[in-house]
């Protein structure tokens, strides 16, 4: 599994930011820029916490990235909760494998500009698909992976999440 950078001022804060509904479906989120930073959601995705639980997995800000992941994915398999793993560029690979690790509960994996190699999108029990991808231009304000709190994330989010209901 890979690490992620733990210096700078994202590496601060909470490792994991739960919000939204204490039950029924959840989003589970990777985030390798480490967003959530004051303990709240980027505020794009506050119209999606009104429908979800959500666990913002700050991967900079955990000592034990991939040991907060496993531990949330504990919880929400004890609350038997329906979970889609949400993650950005370097984060991808390592969701995918958790998602197999917890495939009983896990429902689809939406990614934001996972990497080239088609490995990641490799065939799995569960629907993967890629909702947002940074493109050269004007409106590109940012390097790839775009933020998890982008609007084109979120809009991305919700069309997939509409469209497996």
């Amino acid at each position: 599994m890979r690490e992620f950078d733990k210096q700078g001022p994202r590496a601060e804060g909470h490792p994991v930011v739960w919000a939204g509904r204490e039950d029924g479906p959840a989003l589970v989120v990777a985030d390798p820029a480490g967003a959530a930073r004051h303990d709240e959601l980027p505020a794009t995705w506050d119209r999606l916490a009104t429908d979800f639980q959500i666990a913002w997995c700050r991967l900079p800000a955990g000592k034990r990235s991939v040991e907060d992941l496993e531990d949330v994915f504990e919880t929400l398999v004890e609350r038997r909760a329906s979970t889609t793993l949400v993650a950005s560029g370097q984060a991808c690979e390592t969701a995918l494998a958790l998602a197999r690790q917890f495939s009983k509960i896990v429902t689809s994996v939406l990614l934001v500009d996972p990497p080239e190699s088609g490995e990641t999108l490799a065939e799995t029990d569960f629907e993967v698909r890629v909702v947002a991808r940074s493109h050269a231009g004007p409106s590109d304000r940012v390097e790839a992976p775009l933020p998890l709190g982008h609007p084109e994330v979120v809009a991305g989010l919700m069309t997939a999440l509409a469209d497996m209901k």
